[in-house]
């Protein structure tokens, strides 16, 4: 479910009451793409990222737990290149579910910026519906969403 108000989005975009269902599905992805290069979860309010941060402990523990069962799972396997797989894949799945517990444990409320570049996204996403330009030269803003979030982004790695 979207942080940011549908009517909000609509009102953004100047979208008809038809396109409401495109509307919300574009938002949750121009969301959750936001989210994707923060490396962090945002919410609504405060109350909201508490009640996610709480349950942060518990996910650790399970996927530590998941990785332990997939790993004795693994080391019973005969095949070498399958074990190595399969190990790989229990590494893998616990370093997945390590990331999202620090999305959410370093996650954030909502602010300007942050909404500001997730309606950019939408505003590209509904009106570029098609992978293709056709008659136009197609130019990225310069202050385009990136360099709105980029001060809010964590761990960029390399």
């Amino acid at each position: 479910m979207p942080v940011i108000a549908i009517e909000l989005a609509m009102h953004h975009l100047l979208a008809e009451p038809e396109d409401q269902v495109l509307v919300q599905a574009q938002l949750e992805a121009a969301e959750e793409t936001a989210m994707k290069f923060l490396n962090r979860r945002f919410y609504l309010d405060q109350v909201a990222l508490d009640t996610a941060r709480a349950g942060v402990p518990g996910a650790m523990l399970a996927a530590k737990d998941a990785n332990a069962a997939a790993v004795a799972a693994a080391e019973v396997e005969q095949d070498h290149t399958l074990r190595c797989r399969l190990l790989g894949h229990a590494r893998q799945a616990l370093a997945d579910a390590y990331d999202q517990c620090d999305a959410i444990a370093y996650g954030m409320v909502l602010n300007p910026a942050i909404q500001a570049a997730c309606l950019l996204k939408l505003g590209h996403l509904f009106a570029n519906r098609e992978e293709v330009v056709t008659g136009a030269t197609a130019v990225e803003l310069p202050m385009a969403s990136q360099h709105l979030l980029m001060p809010y982004r964590i761990r960029m790695g390399v």
